[in-house]
């Protein structure tokens, strides 16, 4: 079989968005078009009856849809190619052609759905007035956020079309961070900002037909993960994150006549959070169906969909992902990725029954499929790692290997499909990963590495590798490679200022800083402090105890950086830090800057800077680790 090349990139199929009715689904198919260098987004439409989705939309830039009714959706698209402009489009699922209902004079509008009333439910984003075409201005934390720029004064409105005319219902400094519709009332999270956004926005429910907004959940009371209405009330995933701060797992509350109260306790995550290049279409992480709640979740390595009926009940283990899901007539549908495979449409008949819907992704190129090793972690207790062989495994011959480092840190790698991964098995290595503590998949208390960065993951991590060498004698322990992206890239920069196992390392997307992350940054004042425990004003020390440029002096691994310009999750100056102190100290050391793009290079990006980073990478570690 024929190995899995960089430009593989271009044949693969993102799949998600997926939205249902009483007798069919719609979702969104995606690739990557080499040709303008951007994503061909289009909508397909399934039911039962069909051997294959069918493709509704030819235009190659529509995501944004709702139904109408169960044989109608709406879309938002610029078909006309209007400056500053977009329409509104209807189509039939039972055949004919899009049909422009409305113009809309702004371009930054998206359809959030239509209530029963007709009246049709938009979400724009409003720009404060431009001072001057070459400066901006700053007065409000974040004053930025990654994949969308400067975001100052610019607030996300409310606003209803009905009758012929539009009405904005949201306040200029109010911001709408998750909507969603039922029946006759809106339903938002939303928050009024003057200098600082919240982490617990409050949850508001709005009926046009009597202008009336209700308070469900006061703000600054919980962080609200996702909710969702059904017929006695709404039920809301939340923390308060007392216990484990900002990445404290959920529990069930609802809302009813009696108001917002605690219902029963989940502690563990809650949807998708298994890391795979190969998802770039959002999914969903709730549904109501028959008034009874379903919902996914990360366990281990893998994704399970529970539902809640007197107590939570598992519906379906899938062995990789279940990114989005829904039922059509008493049938579950859901968009997810097995073992080893990228992204299909299935119907799941009976208990165990999975059926596929979908053919978009059949490869033709060589998988290795990840093979489960056991390890004990720095407390002695069994975890699982993973090991991919590469190509054409010869048992007497000996390999480089890599090392790959999840983001997060709370997300977890699992067994699906990783185009990266699989470039670099085709062209002869190992590759090998773990979750470490501060990974998802388990409950809080393993998730929670709050004040302990590059101690406990880090020895997680040697423990894993160590245990990889002696059980794999194949790996040449003089040819090891690591990288990683977001806190992985964190963890590649711990790593080369700790040991020099390591031949070539490739830190991505990174944090070298705690103290310059805490106010560049988008979300820096709040994670470092709930992360790190403590603040600059409080603790400059125990911030550079944890931060890995504290250590660059002792590294000795030639290192290539990638980063984005537009990265202001993990701001580029992180990188040029490290950059810099390695150069200063005559080590070699390379930085890739793309521009224009942002923390999401790697799964969302331009086609054309993905095939570049991943270039960069394979041929840094081809440099140092082959012979």
């Amino acid at each position: 079989m024929k190995p899995t090349t960089i430009n593989d990139l271009y044949s693969y199929t993102f799949l998600g968005n997926m939205k249902t009715s009483a007798n069919s689904l719609v979702f969104v198919k995606a690739n990557c078009g080499e040709e303008e260098n951007t994503y061909e987004q289009v909508l397909y439409d399934y039911r039962a009856s069909f051997e294959q989705p069918r493709q509704l939309t030819s235009f190659k830039k529509e995501s944004n849809f709702a139904y109408k009714d169960p044989n109608t959706i709406g879309f938002i698209s610029n078909r006309s190619m209007k400056k500053d402009r977009c329409a509104l489009y209807e189509i039939s699922l039972d055949g004919g052609e899009a049909m422009e209902i409305l113009e809309i004079d702004h371009p930054k509008t998206q359809l959030v759905g239509y209530l029963v009333d007709h009246t049709i439910v938009f979400l724009q984003e409003d720009e404060e007035e431009k001072t001057g075409s070459d400066y901006e201005i700053l007065d409000e934390t974040p004053f930025y956020r990654n994949g969308e720029g400067i975001t100052n004064k610019k607030r996300h409105h409310l606003v209803l079309y009905r009758n012929g005319q539009w009405e904005t219902i949201t306040e200029k400094l109010t911001d709408i961070s998750m909507i969603k519709i039922d029946h006759d009332t809106i339903y938002v999270l939303k928050e009024e900002v003057k200098h600082k956004f919240s982490y617990k926005p409050g949850l508001y429910a709005y009926q046009p037909s009597l202008k009336k907004w209700t308070t469900l959940v006061e703000p600054n009371t919980l962080m609200i993960q996702d909710f969702i209405p059904f017929s006695k009330g709404i039920y809301v995933f939340a923390s308060t994150g007392a216990e484990y701060g900002l990445n404290q797992n959920p529990d069930l509350y609802i809302i009813d006549e009696d108001g917002c109260h605690f219902l029963e306790k989940w502690g563990y995550s809650l949807g998708n959070t298994v890391g795979t290049d190969m998802a770039s279409v959002p999914g969903n992480l709730l549904a109501i169906h028959d008034d009874i709640l379903y919902f996914t979740s990360t366990k281990d390595d893998h994704v399970e969909l529970y539902r809640y009926q007197d107590g939570f009940h598992k519906v379906y283990a899938m062995d990789g992902t279940i990114h989005a899901f829904g039922f059509v007539e008493n049938s579950l549908y859901f968009i997810g990725a097995k073992e080893g495979a990228l992204q299909e449409l299935y119907c799941l008949k009976g208990e165990d029954a999975l059926l596929p819907c979908s053919s978009f992704n059949a490869l033709d190129s060589h998988v290795s499929v990840p093979r489960r090793i056991q390890y004990k972690d720095f407390e002695g207790k069994e975890q699982v790692g993973y090991v991919l062989y590469p190509i054409d495994f010869d048992p007497d011959k000996s390999y480089p290997g890599i090392l790959d480092i999840h983001g997060g840190p709370k997300t977890v790698y699992g067994t699906v499909f990783y185009h990266e991964m699989q470039v670099w098995t085709s062209r002869g290595y190992f590759v090998f990963f773990c979750n470490p503590h501060g990974s998802d998949g388990k409950d809080d208390a393993f998730a929670d590495i709050r004040g302990k960065y590059g101690t406990i993951d880090y020895e997680d991590i040697l423990l894993f590798v160590d245990t990889v060498l002696d059980q794999i004698p194949q790996i040449d322990p003089e040819r090891l490679g690591v990288t990683g992206g977001s806190y992985g890239g964190f963890m590649t920069n711990w790593i080369i200022g700790h040991t020099n196992k390591f031949k070539a390392a490739a830190s991505q997307r990174s944090i070298s800083n705690w103290i310059s992350f805490y106010n560049t940054s988008d979300i820096g004042p709040e994670f470092t402090k709930d992360q790190q425990g403590t603040t600059i004003e409080d603790d400059l020390e125990k911030l550079w105890f944890h931060s890995p440029l504290q250590y660059a002096k002792q590294a000795k691994t030639p290192t290539l950086f990638i980063h984005s310009d537009e990265d202001y999750r993990c701001p580029l100056s992180e990188g040029l830090q490290m950059l810099n102190a390695l150069l200063q100290n005559d080590i070699e050391a390379r930085m890739c800057m793309f521009h224009q793009e942002n923390h999401e290079l790697w799964r969302s990006g331009r086609p054309h800077d993905r095939i570049k980073r991943l270039e960069e990478i394979t041929n840094w570690m081809d440099k140092y680790l082959k012979k």
